[in-house]
């Protein structure tokens, strides 16, 4: 396991990456049994919000709230079978969410839901391959920079910006508009903000590996008082085990992220599972060194080139367009569309409906 990254470390990681780029007592659970066709275990996440009395509502008012509601639909990570249900207009308030069927109980931070494999569970000798293009985004000092230096960097790799490729995203999430849209190894928030503030999804979920990454999304969510808080659920989870029911979202956005996940086959076989038949996935990331040099002589003719200046000395893979073409079409996702300036490239692809047929374009 790699050794836990101090500020001292962090200082000179950071000019490398940077140079790289230039180169390139709560309430109990209640447990309602699904249809045992189905074999789903619904689970009740106990909260620490406390209970008011009963509602005055009337039949018709509680039936619209629960039209307007934003529900995210929670899974445990290890059998995704138990699903637990939570509000998110209620806030960071949930405590525990226990998984009868795998004896597990995932916990939560500060009221945020810890529903990777290792929540609830004290550290033992047995300790999970790392990774660092992972890794590195938990340590605190990173994600506090991130928005204020780090992601800045990405513009001499062509990255066009914030509120460019905000744009060009929304274009791919058109579809997806009225439903739920999750922003996965969401950061910092920096485009989480940007979806809810759009007010043309549901709700949004953030989700992210980094708990450090996620307090950030939080405090700078909480710092725009314009933007609407019932919108936004915040989840810990592991790309490459999803703790969301199955066809759950209608897409899934990842911004600058795709290079950083240890295993992107494991990531895009999750991402195909969670998304719901016409769902769309957005995702932006770095291409190879001689990308740019491909799209005037093709990218087959410098591949040779790219072959022999890997990013192998870096904790992330830099891509090559066919290769994202092949990782997504091999899980099923179709109808590939990008966008691509230098090493940047920003893609869309489609989850088919049964009996869909479509191909990439």
């Amino acid at each position: 396991m790699l050794p836990r990254l101090h500020s001292s470390t962090v200082a000179v990681v950071i000019p490398n990456i940077v140079d790289s780029l230039d180169e390139i007592p709560d309430p109990p659970i209640r447990l309602v049994p699904a249809r045992s066709r189905c074999r789903v275990i619904q689970a009740r996440a106990a909260s620490s919000q406390p209970q008011t009395g009963k509602s005055s509502r009337t039949a018709k008012q509680q039936a619209d709230s629960t039209k307007n509601e934003f529900q995210v639909e929670l899974a445990c990570p290890i059998c995704l079978q138990t699903q637990f249900h939570i509000d998110a207009s209620d806030g960071p308030t949930y405590k525990s969410f226990p998984c009868s069927r795998c004896k597990r109980t995932f916990t939560s931070s500060r009221g945020v839901p810890d529903l990777t494999l290792t929540s609830g569970i004290a550290s033992g000798v047995y300790q999970p391959n790392s990774s660092a293009g992972q890794d590195i985004f938990r340590n605190p000092l990173v994600s506090f920079i991130y928005e204020r230096g780090w992601r800045q960097g990405f513009k001499s790799a062509g990255f066009p910006g914030a509120d460019e490729e905000f744009r060009l995203a929304m274009e791919f999430l058109r579809p997806a508009y009225g439903q739920v849209l999750m922003d996965l190894s969401c950061g910092s928030g920096l485009f989480t903000r940007r979806f809810v503030g759009s007010n043309k999804f549901k709700g949004v979920i953030a989700a992210d590996y980094s708990e450090s990454m996620l307090q950030q999304t939080q405090e700078l969510f909480n710092k725009d008082q314009l933007l609407n808080r019932s919108k936004l659920a915040l989840v810990r989870a592991d790309v490459g085990r999803l703790p969301f029911a199955t066809g759950s979202v209608a897409a899934i956005h990842a911004g600058a992220a795709i290079h950083c996940w240890p295993d992107p086959t494991a990531a895009m076989v999750e991402i195909s599972r969670v998304l719901q038949p016409g769902g769309v996935f957005v995702a932006s990331t770095f291409l190879k060194t001689f990308s740019p040099l491909g799209e005037f002589l093709g990218d087959d003719t410098v591949r040779p080139l790219n072959q022999l200046s890997s990013s192998r000395s870096l904790p992330y893979r830099w891509w090559e367009e066919q290769e994202l073409r092949d990782l997504t079409s091999s899980m099923g996702l179709q109808n590939f569309q990008r966008h691509r300036i230098n090493r940047f490239i920003m893609f869309a692809v489609t989850k088919p409906h049964n009996g869909s047929d479509n191909q990439d374009t």
